[in-house]
């Protein structure tokens, strides 16, 4: 499975809302496949992933949701989680490992800074999940 880093706290939160039918149905697909098998293996990336494959927004660039300068901005998200995770774009860890990774590395009062200018952080899912998974 390949996943963009900051999609990985995005499962912690995710709660069955999305960009599309198809967004949610896949997004769904893989946290249940991921809670299922906490040994799948997943490469790390800082680029479209197996999540952005059906969202409407993805773009030849990348993510276009909020015009061109969106993929940039993943890009940021990437790499501030994988400077915490202490991964490379590439590497390939458990979902356990990764899951410990975050629980050891990751406050939620950290995801202010992560995840600045994303529409879904007010929301308070992902805080949430990253509470439940460091309870």
């Amino acid at each position: 499975m390949k996943l963009r880093a900051h999609h990985l706290i995005c499962l912690l939160g995710f709660r069955g809302l999305g960009y599309s039918p198809e967004f949610v149905e896949n997004m769904a697909h893989i946290a249940d496949q991921l809670r299922s098998f906490p040994q799948t293996v997943i490469e790390v990336l800082r680029q479209p992933d197996d999540i952005c494959s059906p969202c409407p927004f993805l773009g030849k660039k990348g993510c276009q949701d909020k015009g061109p300068n969106s993929e940039g901005k993943r890009r940021n998200r990437d790499e501030a989680v994988m400077d915490r995770l202490n991964v490379t774009a590439g590497d390939k860890l458990s979902w356990f490992e990764i899951r410990e990774r975050m629980r050891s590395s990751i406050n939620p009062e950290d995801l202010d800074e992560i995840c600045q200018d994303c529409e879904w952080l007010p929301q308070g899912y992902c805080v949430e999940g990253l509470k439940d998974l460091r309870s």
